[in-house]
């Protein structure tokens, strides 16, 4: 077959693929062109051809990894001088206190309470409970109501140290949950931030809290159990008492706590959303997220807004609260509502806890304080004929004090194990310039090939569009010079004629 040719700028002849194949950087092609030998060139081509095959092979495979647009979480412990210190949350499992609710708010309040039972027992049924008049109850207003009766830290805080210093019932910032009114240490709204220079106990917050548990209202139809809900949380971040952790009456509860902070990658590599924007809060969080889908569930279905719930709606009524947000409510931390999507948030921060308790008081404490209380008295003292009755009256007022602490007495400890936090990272696992480096390597590896390959076969296939136009525009030309040809031997020959 006759090779193509065509003709360079000083008029010879160059054949165009004997000379790509010789001076191109993919090296197999000029053992196929310049081999004489049949076999042998044969099995240069199924060489190649097998190269080639195992190279588009891999290059897809690297291709279809990167669009997989996988991520790494990288691990890291960080040192720190000074950490900022969490928001501290304290909530009473008593939502309301007895001696602040009048016979007519007990009505309400007892119409609420006892919708679903905790137990299936007859103590507290549907029957018992006398039904207020609907049109009266839509004047009951709940957030005055709780904002009064609920719980109050003034009284209940004995004693309060932050680093080992004074503190005092005007550090806690109130907080409307669904367990009432709660008291936050440290939210950051009234005051900066606080922050913590050391790690262990006495370098953090200890506060000593009596719950009254002369006060509680609820039963075994609703919060029978005893004690305090804390939660641990960023500032920036809704306490979510559901989650938070429970604290007995009697203990000394020591809570070391561990920053974390996790910094997530948006799509299509991560799951986050730097533009999630919620309606009811400032900034964006899974707390955040779901106290916020929660709120507009109740609305749309309920036409109002429970207490303690963020917004500006119409407060629920005692009769709407019974007959729609609790059920709501219900249905929704069941799974049976699922009309929320809330992304994993880009930047933000968590606390793990660790919890340790110890009794209080000991046996010996209360016995000495009951005898610092009778040496005060010197009358006491100097009376003859007392001392076996003071006795008596030491062993009775111990038994008092201790069962007394038992049931209402609370110290809590919270402080940081360590003064580093651990900081999470998502990064890419794949990048574009790791594709482009492996299907280099790739090509190198099989084919001896480069990028610079790529314009040596630009470059060929220039010369060869160039070629077949001068090569067409030849053609047109000898046609018309043949044609003219034809017409001068016709008019020659008619002359002749």
């Amino acid at each position: 077959m006759r090779e193509k040719i065509i003709m360079d700028g000083k008029g010879s002849d160059v054949n165009l693929e004997n000379e790509f194949a010789n001076s191109t950087s993919l090296h197999g092609i000029a053992r196929v062109a310049n081999n004489k030998r049949v076999p042998v060139k044969l099995v240069w081509v199924s060489i190649m051809l097998t190269c080639l095959c195992v190279c588009v092979y891999q290059v897809h495979d690297r291709f279809s990894f990167y669009l997989e647009y996988t991520a790494n979480t990288a691990i890291s412990v960080e040192y720190a001088r000074d950490l900022d210190f969490p928001a501290v949350t304290i909530c009473n499992f008593n939502r309301y206190r007895q001696s602040q609710v009048t016979a007519e708010e007990y009505k309400y309040l007892k119409f609420i309470l006892t919708t679903t039972a905790a137990f299936n027992l007859d103590l507290s049924t549907e029957q018992t409970v006398d039904k207020p008049n609907e049109n009266d109850s839509r004047k009951f207003n709940f957030t005055e109501f709780t904002l009064r009766a609920g719980f109050l830290i003034g009284p209940a805080l004995l004693e309060c140290k932050w680093r080992g210093k004074p503190c005092y019932a005007e550090n806690f910032t109130h907080v409307f949950t669904p367990f009432g009114s709660c008291w936050t240490f440290n939210s950051g709204k009234d005051a900066p931030i606080l922050q913590a220079h050391q790690a262990g106990e006495g370098n953090g917050l200890e506060i000593f809290i009596d719950i009254e548990q002369s006060e509680y209202t609820e039963t075994i139809t609703n919060n029978f159990q005893a004690g305090l809900k804390v939660v641990i949380h960023d500032q920036h971040t809704p306490p979510l008492v559901e989650s938070s952790l429970a604290i007995s009456p009697g203990v000394h509860a020591f809570v070391g706590i561990r920053r974390q902070q996790y910094l997530n990658l948006e799509k299509p590599h991560g799951k986050c959303d730097a533009s999630a924007k919620l309606d009811r809060f400032e900034k964006y969080s899974l707390e955040a997220c779901a106290i916020d889908c929660l709120t507009e569930v109740i609305v749309q279905k309920c036409l109002c807004r429970p207490v303690g719930y963020p917004g500006n709606e119409t407060e629920c009524s005692p009769f709407q609260e019974r007959n729609c947000s609790i059920q709501v409510t219900d249905q929704f931390h069941t799974g049976e509502i699922r009309d929320c999507e809330c992304t994993v948030p880009c930047n933000h921060t968590a606390f793990s806890t660790g919890l340790s308790t110890a009794v209080i008081p000991s046996l010996r404490s209360v016995r000495v304080l009951t005898e610092v209380l009778f040496s005060g008295n010197r009358s006491m003292q100097n009376s003859p004929g007392l001392n076996d009755t003071i006795a008596e009256l030491v062993d009775d007022l111990s038994a008092f004090q201790e069962k007394y602490i038992k049931d209402n007495m609370v110290i809590l400890s919270v402080y940081y194990k360590e003064l580093n936090f651990q900081f999470y990272e998502q990064t890419k696992a794949y990048t574009l310039s790791a594709l482009v480096s492996d299907i280099g390597g790739q090509l190198g590896l099989f084919l001896g090939a480069s990028f610079i390959t790529l314009a040596e076969i630009l470059v060929y296939i220039t010369h060869k569009v160039k070629w077949c136009f001068a090569s067409k525009r030849e053609s047109e030309n000898e046609e018309t010079v043949e044609s003219e040809k034809s017409n001068i031997d016709s008019v020659t020959h008619t002359s002749v004629v």
